[in-house]
């Protein structure tokens, strides 16, 4: 209900305005009455939060006219509307009022129901307006207060003395929530999301997506229980969770974490059955207070990286990342890379030794990602340079863009980088395989691709076929064919096609029959091919050759 002041001199005036008017009807209630303008003000002071005054104009002691002078230089949260009562011959006094603030008037001469009602269902109307705008207000307040702490937990979060904090740093809500932190233990989670199977790619979710992920993890953590949880995205991919356990007796360590891993099991769940997202959560040590929150945090993210090791974890906790005794012992004596180099490039059994490597690479789960594919990378320099040494490159043994090296960067899961590199070392066993290296060196190999031209060039014949068939890659023998044949292979090609095309034209054979003997089925084709190759169209050629 809205609170109003009846300010009158003449108390017949005020029982009138009680009587006539529907307050309730207007939700309105009158509060206190006054004689003057003065008492008015006295009552102001006295009741507060008084939201209508329906006062006189002219009135002994104080007036209506002063009354609005003093109310505006008075400091209050909100002022009173005030509607003036008012006799015909006051205009003067009403346009007065106006200009000090008064929202309306009414005449005393008829004191009419109609009239005085209509003056204040509309001065409860502009009541109504002002409380839903003060709430907005208040709400857009709250809001930007609620992002301003948000973004101070990022910065205690990321370690950075950043605006937010410094904007709070006398805010007495802002310190007491953070005295409250201090009396409790807080869980700090880093979640990394999934976006390579969406529509943003690998970009990070749009603002829309990242809204929807804040509420679904937000909602995870509310159906568990936890009264105080702050979720926040810190990176394009990247969000945190921020868990306050309230200090209690009653709930001990282990409980704690049979709720935190509830939590924690149901936003992975969440996403992925609501957004249809994959994510990854890392799950520091608890921790007391602001202080710790950024070595936690950390923490947390160094936990995600251990997806790289385990794609099919989506939850990692502090002992996940304690290395094991035979980790710690493969870490301390690193992996010799020579002796695989030597097998490959001698023709010996290799797979121990790359076994040896994978276990040696599967100990660095502790550690980033970043570290195994350096070790990875280097490796795979050393093989580029084992090829080199003997006239290969990268081509031969993979034909795939971009280079083997290269194409490591964009890999980021072990498993499959293992199961890709073990290919790759049958390649280049097979490659460098002191037989076949031999084998290949000879002029046997060309020989062999000649052999197999000539008996199938009527045939639709491609350099990948009669690489296979020989049994090398197709890049080795194509430079191979053009080093000792001073010709590519579809030349080659060509020309034995219109050289058999020409032995075969002294006989009675027809052109388009000869077209088809040698490997072109289209007449027309083959007439440009061996005008391009001789000069001359087949039938002029044919022309010549008769006496």
């Amino acid at each position: 209900m809205f609170r109003v002041i009846l300010a009158d001199d003449e108390p017949l005036v005020r029982i009138a305005l009680r009587e006539m008017i529907a307050w309730e009807e207007h939700e309105c209630e009158v509060v206190a009455e006054a004689s003057d303008g003065a008492e008015a003000l006295r009552l102001l002071e006295r009741e507060g939060g008084i939201d209508l005054v329906v006062i006189d104009i002219r009135m002994p002691e104080m007036d209506g006219i002063e009354f609005l002078e003093r109310l505006g230089r008075m400091d209050m949260p909100a002022k009173p509307l005030v509607v003036v009562l008012s006799a015909y011959p006051e205009y003067d006094y009403v346009r007065q009022a106006f200009l000090l603030g008064a929202v309306d008037y009414i005449v005393k001469a008829t004191m009419e129901q109609g009239p005085m009602n209509a003056v204040i269902r509309k001065a409860a109307a502009r009541l109504k307006d002002r409380l839903q705008q003060d709430d907005r207000l208040r709400k857009e307040r709250q809001a930007e207060r609620l992002k301003l702490r948000e973004q101070a937990v990022m910065e205690l979060l990321s370690g950075v003395e950043g605006p937010a904090r410094t904007a709070l740093a006398s805010d007495v809500d802002w310190l007491r929530w953070l005295r409250e932190a201090e009396a409790s233990e807080q869980a700090v989670a880093c979640i990394e999301v999934d976006m390579t199977g969406s529509q943003a790619g690998g970009a990070g979710p749009d603002d829309q997506t990242a809204r929807y992920i804040l509420h679904t993890v937000r909602q995870a953590a509310d159906e568990s229980g936890h009264a105080e949880a702050l979720v926040l995205r810190m990176g394009a991919q990247e969000f945190a969770l921020l868990i306050t356990f309230a200090p209690s007796a009653a709930m001990s360590l282990h409980k704690r974490r049979i709720r935190l891993a509830e939590t924690i099991d149901r936003a992975v769940s969440h996403l992925k059955q609501y957004l249809n997202l994959s994510a990854w959560i890392g799950v520091s040590d608890a921790v007391r207070g602001p202080s710790g929150w950024n070595e936690r945090y950390a923490q947390a993210r160094e936990w995600v990286r251990l997806r790289f090791y385990e794609p099919e974890r989506k939850v990692f906790y502090p002992e996940h990342g304690v290395p094991t005794a035979e980790e710690a012992r493969l870490q301390a004596d690193p992996w010799d890379r020579k002796p695989l180099l030597r097998a490959l490039e001698n023709g010996e059994p290799w797979e121990e030794e790359w076994a040896r490597g994978i276990r040696y690479w599967r100990s660095f789960r502790t550690r980033p990602g970043a570290e195994v594919k350096q070790s990875i990378r280097t490796l795979l320099w050393e093989i580029g340079a084992l090829l080199g040494a003997h006239g290969f490159d990268w081509d031969a043994l993979s034909e795939q863009d971009p280079p083997p090296p290269e194409r490591l960067l964009q890999m980021n899961r072990l498993a499959e980088i293992e199961q890709w590199l073990s290919d790759l070392a049958g390649k280049a066993a097979s490659l460098l395989d002191p037989r076949r290296r031999a084998a290949d060196s000879s002029p046997r190999l060309v020989d062999k691709a000649i052999r197999y031209i000539e008996r199938h060039y009527p045939e639709p014949i491609s350099l990948g076929q009669v690489s296979e068939w020989i049994g090398v890659s197709e890049s080795h023998l194509s430079k191979q064919f053009a080093k000792e044949t001073g010709e590519n292979f579809i030349v080659y090609l060509t020309r034995l096609r219109v050289r058999k095309a020409i032995e075969l034209m002294g006989g009675g054979m027809k052109l388009f029959e000869i077209a088809e003997r040698v490997g072109y089925p289209n007449p027309e084709y083959f007439s440009r091919i061996f005008k391009k190759m001789t000069g001359r169209t087949p039938q002029q050629y044919r022309d010549e050759m008769r006496p």
